[in-house]
């Protein structure tokens, strides 16, 4: 008996070849095979990672902020130099004015003698090294050295003006000439107003002076510090000046007139 024909809807097949249905699975799984190593996946940033992160920006945030407090205090100790400077500057005028009148002809029946002509000579001496000390230290305040080299050399000129002063108040009726002692008076009496300047200033100065030293020794700025040089700056010390030599040559001075 002859074999059936084949189905007209069923379709024929090598032996051995696999399934219609079979291949279409094979495909698509060969292609999810190649296509999941197309390329690298990004690799999520892990916890510890972001944690290192953070704390690295805020370790520079604190950087720039400790840094911009350092120079901000730096200027404020330089701000408070200048009215300071000028009030040094100024006694040391009139310092080397009042010597230069003392030890005029108009002034020799007062002052000619060898202790006062040892006393002008002395105040003279400090007065330049006050001058240079001051032309030493002119715009760095915040130097330490030259801040102490000009305190100490203002506590001498301070320490030769008040003797000055006494002599000059025991001796107001040797000055033959008014016009003479009535400058004389004038000079004592700037130079009093000088030092009350002077000691308002230092005082300034010297708050600058402490914020900015404060800021420098603090952890853990002190890296900061020591990273960009920023030094400890220092005060002026200067000795007090006494001021009761002036009211008594005024005083003297106006019972003469």
């Amino acid at each position: 008996m002859p074999a059936r024909p084949a189905s007209c809807g069923a379709r024929a097949t090598r032996p051995g070849a696999p399934a219609p249905d079979d291949a279409r699975r094979g495909g698509r799984d060969g292609w999810r095979r190649v296509g999941s190593h197309a390329g690298p996946r990004p690799f999520p940033m892990s916890t510890t990672r972001t944690v290192l992160v953070a704390l690295l920006a805020l370790l520079l945030f604190w950087g720039v902020g400790a840094y911009n407090r350092l120079v901000r205090l730096r200027s404020a100790v330089g701000a408070s130099w200048v009215p300071i400077d000028a009030q040094l500057r100024r006694r040391q005028a009139l310092a080397f004015e009042l010597t230069e009148l003392l030890a005029s002809d108009e002034a020799r029946p007062a002052m000619g003698d060898a202790v006062g002509t040892a006393m002008l000579q002395t105040v003279m001496a400090a007065t330049r090294q006050a001058q240079a000390a001051a032309d030493h230290a002119q715009g760095r305040p915040t130097s330490a050295g030259a801040i102490q080299s000009l305190g100490l050399a203002e506590q001498v000129l301070e320490g030769a003006l008040r003797p000055l002063r006494v002599l000059v108040e025991t001796r107001v009726d040797r000055f033959d000439m008014q016009a003479t002692l009535e400058r004389v008076v004038t000079l004592l009496s700037d130079l009093q107003e000088t030092d009350a300047q002077i000691a308002f200033t230092r005082r300034v100065f010297k708050d600058a002076v402490s914020d900015f030293n404060a800021a420098v020794h603090e952890l853990p700025t002190r890296l900061i510090a020591s990273l960009f040089g920023f030094r400890p700056a220092a005060a002026l010390q200067a000795a007090t000046p006494d001021r009761g030599p002036d009211s008594q040559i005024a005083s003297s001075f106006g019972d003469r007139a």
